[in-house]
């Protein structure tokens, strides 16, 4: 593959769950203090902030759209979430060169030894590597964004339910705090909690609480007058919604 090269330092990372993080190396970020014309960003544009899987239709697809004026290879990559796994999701291209400003569909494959009876989860990575090159008169620097999107993987027997946040249960004993989901389904939220009517803020360890799972909530004082939780739910594709309140249990 000439004229195709990885930069060799990590570059930039840019997560999409209700946030945008940004991480480099110190060189990196020296990088970026470059003037346009020797560095420049190449990045893949996903159409939408979230992947969703369909057991009904064995796997799923996703247009990803390249925004820069330069071909490029896009990198797919499926991630495994260390506290859930039984079911595989495979790339059908993983490597694939884009034109510029042409979109690209990536196709996914599930498999499973059995019937999905609940929601799985896992992360995709959508990595665009830019040409290598001198240009004239200055060295230009190319450097990849990887975007990092959740994915829902959905049984087909199962109801959609687009307000499963609703179903978790919040309970507390004096400085011990839980959340559990007793649903089926996947529920996304901020790890930041806000304890009512005292304000005081919590910590989950996880931007997501899988089927089944009980989660431990931090605090560093006694919320033991508290009735109520305040916690910021995501959607499943992305939009903005108004945080939800739901009573605090002892």
């Amino acid at each position: 593959m000439d004229g195709w090269g990885v930069f060799p330092i990590e570059g930039i990372t840019i997560m999409s769950d209700k946030s945008c993080t940004v991480k480099a190396y110190i060189f990196a970020a020296t990088l970026l203090c470059l003037p346009l014309s020797q560095a420049y960003a190449a990045g893949m544009v996903p159409a939408s902030t979230l992947l969703v899987i369909e057991e009904s239709h064995n796997g799923g697809t996703i247009n990803v759209k390249n925004s820069d004026t330069v071909p490029m290879l896009l990198y797919t990559t499926i991630e495994d979430v260390k506290d859930d796994n039984g079911i595989t999701v495979n790339v059908t291209q993983p490597v694939v060169r884009v034109e510029p400003g042409q979109e690209q569909q990536v196709r996914f494959i599930m498999e499973s030894s059995a019937p999905l009876t609940k929601e799985h989860y896992k992360r995709v990575t959508f990595e665009g590597i830019p040409p290598s090159g001198v240009s004239k008169g200055a060295m230009k620097v190319n450097f990849n964004l990887r975007q990092d999107l959740p994915v829902l993987i959905r049984p087909k027997n199962l109801p959609v339910v687009t307000d499963a946040w609703k179903l978790l249960k919040w309970s507390s004993s004096g400085q011990h705090i839980k959340v559990s989901n007793p649903s089926a389904y996947v529920v996304r939220l901020a790890q930041q909690v806000i304890f009512l009517p005292s304000q005081t803020a919590g910590e989950i360890a996880k931007t997501y609480i899988l089927p089944g799972e009980v989660l431990d909530v931090t605090v560093k004082k006694s919320i033991i007058s508290d009735q109520s939780v305040r916690f910021f739910p995501a959607s499943r594709y992305g939009i903005d919604i108004p945080n939800f309140t739901a009573p605090l249990t002892p």
